[in-house]
Parts: C-alpha cells; sequence; structure tokens
C-alpha cells in the first residue's frame, strides 16, 4: 500500500529516472537483509541522487517480498513522504507540498539568481536547480540530513561532494539541491526572500571550490557579500561593547568574533541560534571589509583558490588561514582582524 501511494505521488513528477541497486545481501534462511541505493534525477536537472536503505526481505510461495524499508541517514526521496506539486522555471525545478500557496517563489529563485550573477559575474551558477520547499522542522527531518542546520535557517543549499589530494579540493559534485523552509521564508519582503535565494545559490556555485579546508568565514562572507546583505552590525555593536540582553551568552558571542574562531569548514556546525547570528555578522563583516579593501569580490574568489591549491600546505585551522592571507593579501591574519573590526565598528546596530 505504502509503495502505490509513493508510486502515485511519482507519477506527479517530472522524474527522468528511478534506478535501485542492492550492494550489500545477507541471506539467512527464509529472511534476507539488504543495503540499497536508489538513484534518481529528474527531467533538466544535471545532478543525480541517492537514498540509501536498509532493507528487509522473506521468501513466500510467491517469491522473495520486501517486508521493511527503512532509509539509512534520515532521507526519503519526495515523493516517499508527502505528494508535491511541481512547478519550473527557465533555471529552477521547484517541488512543494500539495495544497500550499508559494505565491511569487519561482519569482524570487530567478530574481535571486540574478542578482548572485551581477555580484559574480566570474562564477558559473548550476544550468538547472532543484528546490525542495519544507513547510516545517517534521518535513525537513524526513528529506534531508541537515535538518539540524535548516532548523536554525531560512534556507540551505545541500550538495555530496568528493574530495581529493592534500588541498582537499572537489573532484565530484552530486545531489545539487536548496532546501526552503516556507514557515521562515514565506513571511518575508520580496526583497528579503531574494536576498536569502542569492545566498545560497552562490553556495551552489561554489560547489566545486569549496573544498575541505575554505573557512566558514569565507565561504559564508562571500554569499553575504553577493547577496548584498550587509549584516555587519550586530558584530559591530558587541564589538564596541554593546552587552546581550542575554548574558550568559555575552562570552560565547564574544568569542566567535575572530576569523581564528571561523577558521575551519566545520565552524558554525555546532552554534547555537543567537551565537550562529553573530559568527554570520562577522563573517559578513569580514567579506565587505576584504572587498572594501583589496579589491572587490574577485579578491574573494582569490582567497578561494588560495584555500585549495596544492602550493600552500596545512590542515583546516588557524595556521591555514595564517598562510592564506599572508599569501593573497601580503598581511598577517591579526593585521586582516583589525580591519574587519574597524569595519565592523563603524557600522554598529543592534
Amino acid at each position: 500500500g505504502r509503495d502505490r501511494r509513493a508510486a502515485a505521488n511519482a507519477k506527479r513528477l517530472p522524474l527522468a529516472r528511478v534506478e535501485m541497486h542492492a550492494v550489500r545481501t545477507a541471506v539467512r534462511g527464509q529472511r534476507a537483509t539488504l543495503r540499497v541505493h536508489m538513484t534518481y534525477a529528474f527531467e533538466g536537472i544535471d545532478t543525480e541522487f541517492v537514498k540509501t536503505s536498509r532493507m528487509r526481505a522473506v521468501k513466500t510461495a510467491a517469491g522473495w517480498r520486501i517486508v521493511r524499508d527503512r532509509p539509512a541517514g534520515g532521507a526519503l526521496a519526495p515523493w516517499e513522504y508527502r505528494r508535491h506539486t511541481a512547478r519550473t522555471s527557465p533555471h529552477f525545478l521547484a517541488l512543494a507540498p500539495t495544497g500550499l500557496r508559494v505565491g511569487s517563489l519561482m519569482r524570487d529563485l530567478e530574481k535571486g539568481r540574478a542578482r548572485m550573477r551581477r555580484a559574480l559575474p566570474d562564477v558559473k551558477a548550476p544550468r538547472k536547480l532543484l528546490v525542495i520547499v519544507v513547510r516545517n522542522g517534521r518535513d525537513a527531518r524526513a528529506l534531508t540530513k541537515d535538518y539540524h542546520t535548516i532548523s536554525a535557517l531560512i534556507a540551505v543549499a545541500e550538495a555530496q561532494v568528493s574530495l581529493k589530494g592534500p588541498a582537499r579540493r572537489v573532484s565530484a559534485v552530486d545531489g545539487q539541491r536548496v532546501f526552503v523552509l516556507w514557515r521562515s521564508y514565506g513571511c518575508r519582503t520580496a526583497d528579503q526572500r531574494r536576498t536569502v535565494i542569492a545566498h545560497e545559490l552562490v553556495h551552489a556555485a561554489l560547489a566545486d571550490r569549496s573544498g575541505g579546508r575554505v573557512p566558514a568565514w569565507l565561504s559564508e562572507g562571500i554569499a553575504m557579500y553577493a547577496a548584498g546583505d550587509e549584516r555587519v552590525g550586530e558584530a559591530g555593536a558587541v564589538l564596541n561593547g554593546a552587552r546581550l540582553r542575554d548574558a550568559s551568552q555575552q562570552d560565547d558571542v564574544e568569542r566567535v568574533l575572530s576569523l581564528r574562531r571561523l577558521a575551519r569548514p566545520s565552524s558554525l556546525d555546532r552554534l547555537g541560534p543567537t551565537v550562529l547570528a553573530f559568527a554570520y555578522s562577522y563573517s559578513a563583516a569580514a567579506a565587505y571589509a576584504i572587498a572594501a579593501n583589496h579589491g572587490g569580490a574577485r579578491t574573494l574568489l582569490k582567497l578561494y583558490a588560495a584555500f585549495n591549491s596544492e602550493k600552500i600546505k596545512g590542515a583546516p585551522g588557524r595556521r591555514l588561514n595564517e598562510r592564506v592571507v599572508r599569501r593573497g593579501l601580503g598581511m598577517p591574519l591579526s593585521a586582516l582582524e583589525d580591519e574587519i573590526d574597524a569595519y565592523a565598528r563603524a557600522r554598529p546596530a543592534l
């Protein structure tokens, strides 16, 4: 019955193909367990998606029957979870829960893409991208492993990347899509929505350059810069001595206002909502200060390339940041932090 409902839901979507492959099978008498990769693709979308399941089967008079199918990693294919309505535009395929009014979503997507392209003309955006709208946290938990990230944000770009070499450069990108949390997204103004879209499309466009050494302050900072999100005031206020209403967060917020604390790709992963907001603010200040003082978006992309260079040795972290900043900007990391602090302090706001 569940399979029939899923098949009916899938029939409504522009699927190009669905394939299932058992990569590991163990048979014990009349029972078996299987690890199964389901790969699927949508019409017009270049990327491929993978769902891994752990299945159980029993042998009956009519042959082997699947009696249990549970996703490994907690991510269902969209049609397995609920019925979706597909909408298309020149550069996007959007899937939203049937019955959810998404208004100008497709226009927001195209306008956000155009904003990103204007800010980063040398960066090639995906030809066509999948966007999945989720109503709430429950939907997110069913469809993406990045639930904890998206629950604290409005949208998130997701991709599976393969890394190689000492510089941990990206060798392959797959499974590219953007999740939009409608509960947070739908209530914003058109300009705010398009800023969110432009931000996530920067991540999607730079997925093949991000690598495993690009620090959080640079990856988030360039996305905020390209989206026109000069959200530096919060960091500036605290750097000028402002005290938070919730005093228990003060020390953690002050610590995160530093390139050294944001020097790894994973530096934002375990931050609470308040500290995360200030980390984003400091990342924006970093990108805007570098762009203002050292040559705009091209300098930010130059730093991206340096973190992916085999010529610059080192694991992700403060020491690598020091080497890259000295090579790319001709200054020590502490001097760059002074520039960023000055930029933020000149624009305080809470």
